[in-house]
């Protein structure tokens, strides 16, 4: 089982993740932006006083525009896009990657899909994902959960993670979540087990026909806010609610 102590810092939790060493990207999407605090916080690292690169998806731009946020690289169709934002990060010295509106893949699957070819040891912390129209959510969260370089999706409410057969992962939180519930992104995930959680998994099976593991919390007596999922095989989702 490979798991690993390399910490991704958000201002919301830590977590030990199975991708080690991975240089951090942040691609801002076109859901519910996150609060300009807690983007700033993502964006900026604590370690040499640097930031991380940030990637603008399409409407994404727009965040990124009323923040002076500069993307490095703009993606998408521009058809929910504000054309100023555009043409701001344009400006700003942005790589541009336009794409016509009749495409078979997203924004998003088209923006994973670059940055696997253009550095696929990075991991993507996938932010103004949530929210908004639900097939665009569902759509992000199952391409994020497939895709070939490793995605985080987080906003200051809510988090996804994802494992993948033999992975192992930990997660510290500053505070406890609201809810932790697991989602299967295959037909089934097998070997479920999990550690510090009030209802506890162990070699579990879980179903995309059911909903075994949904809206669990911290056991009573986790004092550390500290909880380990690992599964055997599939691909699973670690889902922590913070703010409702």
């Amino acid at each position: 089982m490979h798991s690993s102590t390399h910490n991704l810092i958000l201002p919301t939790l830590r977590a030990a993740l199975p991708y080690a060493q991975r240089a951090e990207l942040i691609c801002i999407g076109g859901g519910r932006p996150p609060t300009p605090e807690w983007l700033s916080l993502l964006v900026q690292y604590k370690k040499n006083y640097t930031n991380r690169p940030v990637w603008a998806i399409d409407r994404g731009v727009n965040i990124c525009h009323a923040l002076a946020l500069s993307p490095s690289h703009l993606i998408g169709d521009g058809d929910s896009a504000d054309g100023s934002a555009w043409e701001w990060a344009k400006r700003q010295g942005a790589e541009i990657h336009a794409f016509p509106p009749e495409k078979d893949f997203t924004d998003t699957e088209l923006a994973l899909h670059i940055a696997a070819q253009n550095d696929p040891c990075s991991l993507v912390i996938l932010t103004a994902a949530f929210g908004g129209r639900l097939d665009h959510l569902m759509s992000t969260a199952a391409v994020a959960a497939h895709a070939t370089i490793p995605c985080v999706l987080a906003d200051e409410r809510e988090t996804l993670f994802y494992l993948h057969a033999g992975e192992s992962l930990t997660i510290t939180c500053d505070m406890p979540p609201r809810a932790i519930s697991l989602l299967p992104f295959t037909e089934e995930c097998t070997g479920v087990t999990t550690h510090g959680l009030y209802w506890e998994l162990r070699d579990a099976c879980i179903t995309n026909r059911a909903s075994l593991a949904i809206s669990n919390v911290l056991a009573r007596e986790n004092t550390k806010n500290t909880f380990t999922v690992s599964i055997k095989s599939g691909v699973l989702g670690v889902y922590l609610c913070h703010k409702e």
